[in-house]
């Protein structure tokens, strides 16, 4: 795939290449895909001609602004319907005495401050249990170390222990054969010894 693409990228640069290697990057069906539409767009390439920007009149396309007046008749039509009706609000609202207007807004005063110590507990609960959350996180932590650390050891141990044997196994297998060999040797007569 490698050759494939150093291929390609020197057919794009314009160099010749053999029919052999045209032929290979012809018959692979991707690389055929990105030959014709290489020589597409270099077709186009060829044939581009410039256009002349064409020159434009801006003062035949953009209306000359005239300064208007910021209200208009219907504006200010609008403006005095709007205060009339406000002012008629005003006058026909029932009215009300001052000290009930006091009342309810020493009613909401409270309701407001008793729905601020609700949310400062809400917030004091919410730090509680991050706090909580956070040391139960820790101690998760602690106890999947030490497990891990335990488990490590217990298998270094039985890999030490594993060695032992296999040692203390070996070890016995080669006095087996010292012991042997040593029986050997003595049952022999002394000048067969000499001679090997």
């Amino acid at each position: 795939m490698a050759n494939l693409d150093s291929l390609f990228e020197q057919w794009l640069e314009g160099n010749v290449l053999s029919d052999t290697q045209l032929q290979q990057l012809e018959n692979d069906p991707e690389y055929h895909a990105l030959m014709s539409q290489a020589q597409v767009w270099q077709q186009h390439s060829r044939e581009y001609k410039t256009v002349p920007v064409p020159i434009w009149d801006r003062q035949s396309t953009i209306s000359q602004l005239t300064p208007r007046r910021v209200f208009s008749a219907a504006g200010t039509w609008v403006v005095v319907a709007s205060v009339l009706v406000c002012s008629l609000v005003f006058l026909v609202m029932p009215k009300q005495p001052v000290s009930e207007l006091l009342d309810q807004v020493a009613k909401q005063t409270q309701l407001l401050d008793s729905q601020q110590k609700q949310i400062d507990q809400l917030q004091k609960i919410i730090t509680a249990q991050n706090e909580l959350q956070q040391q139960h996180m820790y101690q998760l932590t602690k106890e999947a170390i030490s497990t891990g650390r335990v488990e490590r050891q217990e298998d270094l141990n039985s890999l030490l222990s594993y060695i032992k044997t296999q040692r203390a196994q070996d070890q016995a297998y080669l006095r087996i054969q010292l012991n042997d060999l040593a029986e050997q040797v003595q049952e022999q007569p002394m000048a067969a010894i000499a001679k090997n």
